[in-house]
């Protein structure tokens, strides 16, 4: 029987070593690539570009361009800015990629360490590995967003309250207080740890909701003296784009089926887990909170970070202190949780269309492919002065081109009625845009990065000059015209 458990073991780590090893080639291969993985990048740089120039982080939103939102809280344009100054001009996106891979580092370090504060070094280890094996960490840990950063501060701030102590609380809310700063939904740690510090009667308490509670009035009392209503307008009037329960249903469905045992160990561990006074209690009880932001329009598996952390936190405890009996059931389900784990790529559904200059490709996977498209994309964009419109602006970004409009918001807000498109609409009759960038998808009529106004008007007055991938490159029909003459 000890053999057969050894025998277990076995898989477990060869698993592990073996997706762990996977994710850091992933990782590395991201890190050093030279342009844009996902839309959300460029937006990001975008007003990191802006802190470090100094220009406007909350613009005004007129009646002309350009139509630019920022979605988050100032601190990680800040901190990006700052590592950006001394990386290389050719990579744009590195200095908010490294961050976001370190920030991973330190989130796998601080579930670690609050499961060995739970339980037993056997239960940091193994929560950490099947945090780091998630799909959506490796994914996410290595691109320039805000949330990989946003979770390693909420998490530290859980950890130094479970350390107790007046320095612990102190810096709890300071951690607390700078996640809420990179990204406001990252609310729930300051939030769980209030509550239970009200179980609480160490009078040690007090600190932490002074140090958080001061950090955000001063943060938020200088953001709304230097920005006014302009703050408010960026951070909710734009951000309220509708819910959708199909929507929220089809990211469900993918991240859970992936993570089917991971999200099992977290209703185990709060059915119990009963301690009132222990915040990670409390931050398990409320992190499904954090799913319903998925419901809305455009949002993506970036908001399970939080409950993916806290499932592997359940998942190590409940490994380390279930009796020896249960304990090989718990194995077998650790073994099946990583089999879902497992990079199995899915074949392309793209295919090699006429004109189509290289192989279309869906996956954020840096391949030489990708890069090789990049080059001629970038090309392309240094060939003609602005203004440029693209479905990315990662590529205007790399290329040094002025943003005219985030297309993906602003066609959202059109589709509702709280943006009027007229004005880009005439641009685009008019021809001003000397080359329009988009993908397969929309070209096509099925994305829902343009509005319809925007895509009629581009198939009236563009024709197809190039098919890179899976991007389209369209230029005004006259200069087609003058290249047939030619």
């Amino acid at each position: 029987m000890k053999t057969y458990d050894k025998g277990i073991q076995v898989i477990v780590v060869v698993l592990f070593a073996f997706i762990i090893f996977y994710g850091l080639v992933h990782q590395v291969l991201c890190l050093k690539f030279p342009y844009p993985l996902e839309y959300r990048e460029g937006v990001v740089q975008l007003w990191v570009n802006n802190f470090i120039n100094g220009q406007s982080l909350y613009p005004k939103i007129q009646q002309t361009p350009p139509y630019l939102h920022n979605p988050y809280t100032p601190l990680y344009y800040m901190i990006t800015g700052f590592f950006q100054r001394i990386m290389p001009d050719a990579y744009i996106f590195l200095a908010g990629r490294i961050l976001s891979f370190l920030s991973m580092l330190l989130s796998c370090f601080f579930i670690f360490k609050i499961s060995c504060l739970k339980s037993k070094k056997i239960a940091g280890l193994l929560a950490s590995a099947l945090f780091f094996c998630s799909p959506v960490v490796i994914n996410y840990g290595c691109l320039e967003i805000v949330d990989m950063m946003a979770l390693c501060f909420g998490l530290a701030g859980i950890y130094l309250a479970l350390k107790k102590g007046t320095s612990g609380m102190i810096f709890s809310g300071i951690m607390c207080a700078c996640s809420i700063l990179v990204k406001p939904v990252f609310i729930l740690p300051f939030i769980s740890i209030l509550v239970s510090n009200g179980f609480s009667r160490d009078n040690k308490k007090k600190y932490f909701l002074a140090t958080s509670a001061g950090c955000l009035i001063i943060a938020f009392s200088v953001l709304f003296y230097r920005y006014r209503l302009d703050i408010f307008n960026h951070l909710i009037i734009l951000n309220r784009l509708p819910l959708s329960f199909s929507h929220f249903m089809n990211v469900f469905a993918n991240i859970g089926i992936r993570h089917t045992f991971l999200f099992c160990a977290l209703c185990v561990f709060i059915g119990l887990m009963k301690d009132k006074n222990d915040p990670v209690y409390w931050y398990c009880i409320f992190s499904p909170i954090t799913l319903l932001f998925s419901a809305k329009i455009g949002s993506e598996a970036n908001y399970f970070l939080e409950v993916i952390a806290l499932s592997a936190i359940s998942s190590g405890i409940i490994f380390a202190t279930v009796n020896t009996s249960m304990k090989k059931i718990v194995l077998i389900a650790c073994i099946a949780q990583i089999f879902l784990f497992l990079p199995f790529k899915p074949a392309p559904v793209f295919t090699k269309t006429y004109g189509q200059e290289l192989p279309a490709t869906i996956s954020s996977e840096p391949t030489n492919t990708l890069k090789e498209a990049g080059d001629m994309i970038i090309g392309e964009l240094m060939s003609v002065f602005d203004p440029v419109l693209s479905e990315d602006i990662g590529w205007l970004i790399s290329a040094k081109k002025e943003v005219i409009i985030e297309p993906y918001q602003f066609s959202q807000l059109a589709k509702y009625g709280r943006w009027n498109d007229t004005y880009i609409v005439e641009m685009i009759k008019e021809k001003q845009f000397n080359l329009i960038l988009m993908s397969t998808e929309n070209y096509e009529g099925s994305g829902e990065k343009f509005t319809k106004n925007m895509l009629e008007s581009i198939k009236e007055n563009y024709s197809v000059k190039r098919i890179i991938g899976n991007t389209y490159i369209l230029e005004p029909m006259f200069w087609a015209d003058n290249n047939k003459n030619w």
